[in-house]
């Protein structure tokens, strides 16, 4: 599925103009190229996108965010092997890029590859412990394969680390709110994220949550308010994004 963006298409379209009317002048600017590859990517034209990363790779081969964005265009079409391979290029040139260990950790979950996707996920939490998404993810993970004990400590961390303080015995409520969503209990999870949503309406992931919530309940216009949100707090929140896109549908 094609990224889709809440960038206004017009902004994107003077990025692309001007990137085109700079490099007829500077063809061999790999910086030019890279913004042009994002505009491309923001827009959805992603053989256009993954030219341009091409191009900036080639002419810069020791940028690891050129390979970065290069494996963010594969995995939007959907070759995985080809953006490990980009992700992996990331590692060689700098083995403590965080988010190149977390998306190669996704490409794995999604193909269901648990074991390679935890030692990813955990790569990317022994660079930065507040990684959320990757702590996330691992919880996902623990849930999925009944260790709810383990899910429960790594949700239980990503609450403490973003809301600021430890949680007393029974504080637990971003996980119990994924489970009633898992059970199929709905207006229960609405509830609990509803309710941390007013002590934290600065959590990104929380209105994530409520809006996941709210799509399975069949409320896609509540849900899309609650990506938006998400999206408004983290801007590259590609989840996000790409739940909102499936509801407006």
């Amino acid at each position: 599925m094609p990224p889709e963006t809440l960038y206004d298409s017009n902004l994107l379209d003077e990025v692309i103009d001007a990137c085109i009317k700079h490099l007829r002048d500077h063809p061999k600017d790999p910086n030019a190229l890279f913004y042009l590859g994002n505009a491309f990517f923001l827009k959805g034209q992603l053989d256009k996108a993954s030219f341009c990363f091409v191009k900036s790779v080639n002419l810069n081969p020791k940028n690891p965010v050129y390979y970065n964005h290069l494996g963010h265009a594969y995995r939007q079409m959907g070759d995985k092997d080809q953006a490990i391979a980009a992700y992996e290029s990331v590692l060689i040139l700098n083995s403590r890029f965080a988010d190149a260990h977390f998306n190669i950790g996704l490409i794995f979950y999604e193909s269901r590859a648990l074991d390679k996707a935890l030692a990813s996920f955990a790569n990317a939490l022994a660079i930065n412990t507040r990684y959320a998404a990757a702590r996330y993810y691992t919880a996902r993970i623990y849930q999925d394969q009944g260790a709810f004990n383990r899910a429960m400590l790594e949700y239980r961390q990503i609450v403490e680390d973003h809301v600021g303080k430890a949680l007393g015995p029974g504080g637990v409520t971003v996980d119990f709110g994924l489970v009633f969503t898992d059970l199929g209990l709905l207006d229960l999870a609405e509830r609990e994220y509803r309710r941390l949503i007013k002590q934290h309406p600065e959590y990104a992931d929380l209105h994530y949550h409520l809006g996941m919530t709210l799509k399975k309940a069949g409320k896609p216009d509540e849900a899309m308010d609650e990506f938006r949100l998400a999206i408004k707090l983290n801007p590259h929140y590609m989840d996000a994004r790409r739940k909102y896109w499936e509801s407006a549908g």
